[in-house]
Order: C-alpha cells, then sequence, then structure tokens
C-alpha cells in the first residue's frame, strides 16, 4: 500500500463509525474494523456483489460524486444486515481514490440527532484527505530544499540527476553536471563570522539562478559546494557555461555591511558518457573539482587527464580554464 493511501486509512481507522471508501466502480478501497465486524465486506470486494439492488448502488454513487454534501441512503446487505448510510465524493491524487466515503450505523441510532454530528465528520474526513496530497507534496519539497539558499539539497541532487540520467538514456541526448566549491570558504567563516559566510552561499546560488537556462538545476550539496545539472549540453558547450559563471563571480562581488567582498570558487565538469552510471559521473566531476583545487583555485577543469606532479606544480591539467580576478577584498 502507498504511503499516501497508508495515512488515508490511518485517518479512517480513527473514525468510530462504520466506513467504506469506494471507488468510482464501487470497489471497495479501505474499510475500517466497524464496517468489516458489521458489514462483512473486505476490500477489494464491489458493494453492488453485497447489496440486493445494484441500480441502487449505481445511482447512489453517482449522487455521491456530484454532491457537495453527505448523501443519505438506505442499503440492504444480502447477509440481511440493513443500515443507512451517509456518502461523501472523496479525490486524492496519486492514490487512486476518487469515489465515496460511506459511513454505516444501525438503525437503532436517533438519525436526527447524529446527522449534524455525522456530517461533520465526513466532510472534517474530507478536507483532511483532499488537503493531504498538496501537505505531502509541500513536505516533500521542504525535504528536497536547502533552507539557506531555497535551492535544491543533496538528496534533490540526487533525484534530479537520477531523472536526467534516465531521460538521457531513453532520448539519447547528452548532459553534464559540475560541481563547485566556493574557494577558502573557512577563511571567510574563521575571519568574518558564519553570518558573512551564509550570506554569500546565498548570493553564490542567487548568482547561479540568475545565469543558468530553466532547464538547468543548481543544487547545495554540501557546506560550500554546488552542483549544477545541464540537460541536452554537450562538453564543449558546458564548458562555456560554468566557466562565464565563474566569471559572473568575478563582475558581481557581494556588498555587505558597506563593504565589496569578491571571492572565487574552483570547478569540476564531467559528460555523461555510454558506460556511465550516476555515480560514476558524479565522481568523475568530483576527481575534477578536486584536481582544480589542487591546481591553483579559481578554475574549471573539464578533461579527464590524470595530472602528474609538474602539471599540478605548473597549474595545468587536462581541459583547464582559469577564471579572471578582479582588484577587491578577495578571501
Amino acid at each position: 500500500m502507498p504511503r499516501s493511501t497508508a495515512i488515508i486509512s490511518a485517518l479512517v481507522q480513527t473514525m468510530p463509525q462504520p466506513i467504506l471508501l469506494l471507488d468510482d466502480y464501487g470497489r471497495v478501497v479501505l474499510a475500517n474494523k466497524a464496517a468489516k465486524s458489521l458489514a462483512g465486506i473486505s476490500v477489494g470486494e464491489q458493494l453492488s456483489d453485497k447489496v440486493r439492488d445494484t441500480a441502487q448502488v449505481a445511482d447512489y454513487l453517482s449522487m455521491c460524486r456530484s454532491s457537495t454534501t453527505p448523501v443519505p441512503v438506505r442499503l440492504k446487505l444480502l447477509s440481511g444486515y440493513e443500515s443507512v448510510a451517509f456518502g461523501h465524493r472523496l479525490s486524492v491524487p496519486g492514490t487512486g481514490i476518487d469515489g465515496a466515503v460511506l459511513v454505516r450505523f444501525d438503525e437503532n441510532m436517533n438519525l436526527s440527532s447524529k446527522f449534524a454530528a455525522l456530517n461533520a465528520d465526513i466532510s472534517s474526513l474530507n478536507n483532511k484527505i483532499l488537503h493531504f496530497g498538496q501537505e505531502r507534496t509541500e513536505l516533500e519539497n521542504l525535504a528536497l530544499t536547502d533552507p539557506l539558499t531555497g535551492i535544491s539539497n543533496r538528496r534533490g541532487f540526487d533525484q534530479e540527476l537520477d531523472k536526467e540520467y534516465n531521460r538521457s538514456a531513453r532520448y539519447d541526448h547528452d548532459f553534464c553536471i559540475s560541481l563547485i566549491d566556493l574557494d577558502h570558504f573557512k577563511s571567510i567563516n574563521d575571519a568574518h563570522g558564519h553570518q558573512l559566510g551564509d550570506e554569500i552561499l546565498v548570493h553564490f546560488a542567487q548568482r547561479c539562478l540568475e545565469h543558468l537556462r530553466q532547464t538547468d538545476v543548481v543544487c547545495r550539496v554540501g557546506g560550500e559546494e554546488f552542483a549544477l545539472i545541464l540537460p541536452e549540453t554537450n562538453l564543449a558547450q558546458a564548458t562555456i557555461v560554468v566557466s562565464r559563471m565563474l566569471d559572473l563571480l568575478n563582475a558581481t562581488p557581494m556588498f555587505a555591511r558597506g563593504k565589496r567582498y569578491a571571492y572565487t570558487a574552483s570547478a569540476g565538469l564531467a559528460e555523461k558518457r555510454p558506460e556511465d552510471t550516476p555515480a560514476s559521473l558524479f565522481e568523475r566531476a568530483d576527481r575534477n573539482l578536486y584536481l582544480a583545487k589542487e591546481t591553483g583555485r579559481a578554475r574549471l577543469i573539464s578533461g579527464e587527464a590524470v595530472p602528474t606532479a609538474a602539471a599540478i606544480e605548473t597549474g595545468k591539467s587536462g581541459e583547464c580554464r582559469k577564471s579572471g580576478r578582479i582588484d577587491s577584498q578577495h578571501f
């Protein structure tokens, strides 16, 4: 049972009245304990197979689907059990539940005194379920979002990477990922405090959002480490995009507390290969990011060459592009 359906079932089980949830075909989707004991109906059974007048059930479900308030009806099961039920339409996106709730109770109950309470109970349950899909979406979005910068977090990145990897495999198009690390970020926090460090992280995320296409994805995957997913982009195109991103940092320093703060970033870039998995693609981008930081920072490395000691000394490894600098307060 999907998690959302399980939660809805738990809500239904807490209600003391016998309740059945029916889909559009009159099939029992959920049944609480009270309904099972009184009506003897299990999940998966058709209500029309349990009552004497099948046409009555069809008409009743039709009324429930079109009414905005609970609809009363008298049902008599083949077992001989008679009851009055109140039905109300429920619609829960993503769960398959889009039918009526039947609230069943004994004929001995005082219907006139119970109707108002039952009406409120059904409406309350209906509202909870109707809003559940929206609340679940909001909670899932929060779980995938970095609270500081407002962009996706590492979990969100992993989901987007898997999604783009599958799209690339299905439609045979290129895509690249880049890992970007803000240079000397610990020194920023040590010298100026974590509040300024947080402001720089937000500043960088905003620069990314302004520079990238709507189809591109930017995520914060670590403390000062970010990741880009560039769909339908080959390595040459992605190199231009990320290089411009690094230059943009130099062109738009951050202003805070009356001061101008310039910072740089190092980046590693990798293009999906036919034999790649999401993990191997990430590993190559991460390796290139490491090389960028080891060979002088403030640069992009997108090549696949393993650096020699001489290459590290001269600051050259694979395809390396060094970012420009501006005269400002650097870290």
